[in-house]
């Protein structure tokens, strides 16, 4: 057993090293910041500076504990975390949106929530003041309609909303996509793609705003292509299991299988990731054994005509369970370490129920080369929730805050100019 204990302290030690070289750069370790719930999004949003948006589940049916905290970045002395009042009625909130005081006059996120787990399945999506002492909004507000049918666990449930004037009237409406997805034999699995529309008056009322159907397919997460003049996203449809473009042509929401066979999807983003000045689409599928980390090039700036390339950039991920339900990887972010080096950008990845983190560094500039060495940060010990990347103190590196869920911890590390010390690649 001493023995046992011996081999386990090492395991330990090398999985979680406080400092180590990642490319050019270093990573540390700088502190655990504590959350009561579960902690499973992380944000850094732009309408809030200085605030890290944190959402928190607990999965047990009927009474599992919720919550939707901000974090104080800047300038906090003693208590840091706040719950936003209300946020506990939120079942199961999962990703967040920002909206800026132009909106409803107030600075808000927007909430979508439910999940697959019986009891959590009906969902929506919820306006809330961004503030641990809301003066507008003082509790969440609902702005759909429940969608249940008769049976058990046959609601749908959102996990994404984002702001977009889909009708050119000067408010911004919504952007979601909801998932009909149950673990019963009777329960259908489908999802789509819809818009909500912003009422001209008392938007916050607790009337649902109008639904407008746009496409079938959408399930859990996607993401709009960035500067399209008309809407344009990308999903990396889980239920389906490939990978679509849409876009509105028309007056009507077209698409484009880009990938018939990409798997179970979990994650999309749009970044140029070969530093040609085109954005490329970064996913990610959701297997039990050997999920994988994928880009997808165009070449041409019409990506609803262009011709598209598959590159895996990184496989191998696995839950650390063989059990129906677990999975690798989860998300996959491209960033900059450095403010100072312009260069490919490295690319974030969490193993989700493979309890551990990741980093793929480019092998070089060249355009046209798409390996990556795959770099081991850190075990956690703990299913990864969505992380966050930004330079949140100013020194002009990277810091990533990783929620680490069944450890009710996020875990804050920092980028800096890697030194001449004998730290190790851990790979």
């Amino acid at each position: 057993m001493a023995v046992l204990a011996i081999f386990a302290a090492i395991a330990t030690a090398r999985a979680a090293q406080p400092t180590q070289r990642v490319g050019r750069y270093m990573i540390s370790q700088v502190e655990d910041i504590q959350v009561p719930v579960h902690p499973g999004y992380s944000y850094l949003l732009p309408e809030l500076p200085g605030q890290l948006v944190i959402t928190s589940f607990e999965a047990t049916p009927f009474v599992g504990k919720d919550a939707v905290y901000l974090h104080d970045l800047e300038g906090c002395e003693g208590i840091c975390l706040h719950k936003l009042p209300g946020s506990e009625r939120i079942d199961w909130p999962n990703a967040v949106a920002g909206l800026n005081s132009s909106v409803f006059g107030f600075p808000a996120v927007v909430v979508g929530n439910g999940f697959v787990v019986p009891s959590h399945t009906t969902g929506g999506v919820w306006i809330l003041e961004a503030s641990a002492k809301p003066e507008h909004l003082p509790q969440p507000v609902k702005i759909t309609k429940d969608k249940a049918g008769k049976a058990p666990d046959s609601g749908w449930f959102y996990h994404l909303a984002v702001p977009r004037d889909m009708d050119g009237d000067g408010r911004l409406d919504l952007v979601t996509a909801r998932s009909q997805y149950g673990v019963w034999p009777w329960s259908q699995k489908r999802g789509e793609l819809l818009w909500l529309q912003q009422p001209q008056q008392e938007p916050l009322s607790g009337t649902p705003w109008v639904e407008h159907h746009l496409a079938d397919g959408p399930d859990f997460l996607f993401c709009v292509q960035p500067g399209s003049p008309t809407l344009a996203l990308a999903a990396a449809e889980y239920l389906a299991e490939r990978t679509v473009f849409y876009y509105m042509r028309d007056g009507a929401m077209q698409s484009r299988v880009l990938d018939e066979k990409s798997g179970p999807g979990f994650s999309c983003s749009w970044a140029d990731l070969n530093g040609d000045g085109r954005l490329e689409l970064l996913a990610t599928n959701h297997l039990n054994q050997n999920g994988s980390v994928y880009a997808y090039s165009f070449d041409g700036d019409d990506f609803s005509t262009a011709k598209v390339s598959r590159h895996v950039l990184a496989s191998g991920f696995s839950a650390t369970s063989t059990s129906t339900g677990f999975a690798a990887p989860g998300e996959a972010s491209a960033f900059q370490p450095s403010k100072f080096h312009r260069e490919k950008p490295y690319i974030f990845v969490s193993g989700d129920n493979g309890n551990d983190i990741f980093v793929l560094v480019p092998n070089s500039e060249n355009p046209g080369d798409w390996s990556y060495t795959r770099q081991k940060i850190a075990d956690l010990f703990a299913d990864v929730g969505r992380p966050s990347i930004g330079d949140t103190n100013g020194d002009g590196f990277a810091d990533v805050f990783v929620p680490a869920y069944d450890s009710n911890k996020l875990v804050h590390y920092e980028f800096s100019m890697f030194s001449a010390l004998n730290v190790p690649v851990v790979v």
